[in-house]
């Protein structure tokens, strides 16, 4: 029954994916609400869920403390992040937008990591709701109604930067993406490892956009509604955290 309801809300992630160019209340040049809502998601998410991610990646990597060690004891995953956070940020105020005619041109490298980027987030989210240990209808709602308000954010603003490369080739890969990492999760106990450790170099990525793009201006923001989506998520994250805990 899980794997049904897992399989839905993947589908509705995808769903996501490919018609937020369409949705008629992105259209214009206004801030809407939701996008409020979705940064407010997307920043609670940063820290409460990625960057303790990247702690438990730290935890888990075994390295023998020495004096001839290049690399501090404890550091390594975050090293990784930052080297991730330092090239995209590099490469992605290199080319930020995309010309009104991409047909017949080569992708820049910009645009190849932040389709790899993307797509690895996409695998992971997938892969995620595949292997959600809380077997229950309701927790699956609000995971899904949380991944989908961050998705609408981040979709938003590369559809935004590339649009025409997003209606082309990007939903479709990132929905291929999602598809293949909830495949991945029937493997769950071989490939937990490689999917956790891909968190140190999509992390970069996630935070840039999390708190660059989505954050608005402050004449457009919407604030209430940012800190309600702020004190909602922190607190599902956190619920959801405990119940994790609790089960263990």
């Amino acid at each position: 029954m899980a794997g049904y309801i897992s399989f839905s809300a993947v589908l509705i992630l995808c769903l996501i994916c490919w018609t937020l160019p369409r949705w008629q209340f992105l259209q214009g040049s206004n801030h809407p609400p939701i996008l409020s809502v979705s940064a407010g998601v997307g920043i609670s998410y940063v820290f409460l869920a990625l960057l303790p991610k990247l702690a438990e990646i730290q935890t888990s990597i075994f390295v023998k403390g020495d004096d001839s060690a290049l690399l501090p004891v404890g550091l390594h995953a975050y090293l990784a992040a930052l080297v991730g956070f330092v090239i995209f940020l590099l490469l992605v105020r290199k080319d930020l937008a995309e010309d009104e005619d991409t047909k017949g041109r080569r992708p820049s490298s910009t645009v190849i990591l932040v389709t790899s980027i993307f797509a690895l987030y996409n695998a992971q989210i997938g892969f995620l709701l595949g292997a959600w240990p809380i077997p229950y209808w309701l927790s699956y709602l609000g995971l899904t109604f949380a991944f989908g308000m961050h998705f609408i954010g981040i979709n938003y603003h590369l559809w935004r930067h590339y649009p025409n490369r997003y209606t082309r080739y990007f939903r479709v890969v990132f929905s291929l993406s999602m598809l293949a990492g909830w495949l991945g999760s029937l493997l769950a106990e071989q490939l937990n490892p490689a999917f956790k450790f891909s968190t140190m170099f999509v992390a970069g990525g996630i935070i840039i956009t999390a708190i660059r793009e989505e954050i608005p201006p402050r004449e457009e923001a919407n604030i209430p509604y940012f800190l309600v989506a702020v004190i909602a998520a922190s607190l599902f994250i956190i619920f959801t955290k405990i119940l994790l805990a609790r089960g263990q």
